[in-house]
């Protein structure tokens, strides 16, 4: 068996949410056999990697630092293996601008949205195309930062007189915002396994909450949200699992990552890819394993088969 540094925590807004998938994946693959260090990643990553030279690292990092290809950087230039997309397609779908272009090129349906940087909004007058964007969008409007996980940042516009404090919020995350069209229906979420030319979705599942969309809050608190296996056509379901492999190929990803989806009863909507997804017991990957017939060891092997041998 392999030796294997599991990174975790760091510094983004993710952080205690990252420690937890840290610690099971670190349970999950000792009991696969593989001797394991918990590593929470701070300034000394680089020395660690070079003292230990691990036979693979398992990042389970959420959000910037972990998500936006900085660690796979690293680990590049380091010749280190490491589970999950590569720096190039971890950076792509962090960055949901730059992802729903790719789905745009693709052919991968997404909603329409435009974007704008905190310079155009406090330099350029940004704030007078609100009305352009109520006129070509519509009402309700999803403003949301351009790179933040686990809708962090993410407001639901109304009412014109809105925007401007749903803007700012958002630009308390990032420097660049997105404002999208809201699509109405089912909350999706779909787990894919693979490399890029040969992806296997897992289960569809549906996500409800009391809220308007999956908050923060739901995502990982206990009882905060409802998911299961979604009841829908099969027609429709298979449908949905071929645009949630269409968009992982799109990206790029690799080893696994949950594709998230709105529904609205005409065609799925792709709204971002989630490059590690949380593998806390709340969350829709391992629960979407566990429906699939996986153990969560069994999803742990399987996203680790690329790098593990």
């Amino acid at each position: 068996m392999s030796d294997v540094l599991v990174a975790c925590g760091g510094r983004s807004l993710e952080r205690e949410i990252s420690l937890r998938s840290g610690r099971r994946a670190d349970d999950a693959l000792t009991e696969l056999g593989h001797r394991v260090t918990l590593f929470d990643v701070d300034h000394t990553l680089v020395d660690r990697v070079t003292g230990d030279r691990p036979d693979f690292v398992f990042i389970a990092m959420h959000g910037r630092g972990g998500e936006d290809g900085t660690i796979q950087d690293l680990l590049e230039i380091l010749k280190i293996p490491y589970t999950g997309s590569d720096a190039l397609s971890s950076g792509l779908c962090l960055d949901k601008h730059a992802f729903k272009a790719r789905c745009v090129d693709a052919g991968v349906p997404t909603p329409r949205w435009h974007s704008f940087t905190k310079q155009a909004f406090s330099d350029f007058g940004a704030a007078g195309t609100v009305d352009a964007l109520i006129e070509e969008l519509g009402l309700p409007l999803v403003v949301k930062p351009a790179s933040q996980g686990s809708s962090l940042g993410l407001r639901i516009v109304h009412e014109r007189d809105e925007f401007g404090e749903a803007v700012l919020a958002a630009m308390s995350y990032d420097e660049r915002v997105i404002v999208e069209a809201f699509v109405p229906g089912r909350e999706l979420a779909v787990t894919v396994l693979g490399p890029p030319d040969a992806p296997e979705a897992l289960p569809v599942l549906e996500i409800v909450t009391d809220e308007p969309f999956y908050t923060f809050a739901a995502h990982y608190e206990i009882g905060a949200a409802n998911i299961t296996e979604a009841g829908l056509d099969p027609a429709v379901l298979d449908g949905t699992s071929e645009i949630a492999r269409r968009a992982y190929s799109a990206a790029g990803c690799r080893d696994f990552a949950r594709v998230d989806i709105r529904h609205d009863g005409d065609e799925p909507q792709v709204l971002e890819i989630n490059t590690i997804p949380g593998l806390t017991e709340t969350g829709p990957t391992p629960i979407a394993a566990d429906i699939a017939g996986l153990s969560f060891p069994e999803l742990i092997a399987r996203i680790t088969q690329r790098v593990a041998g």
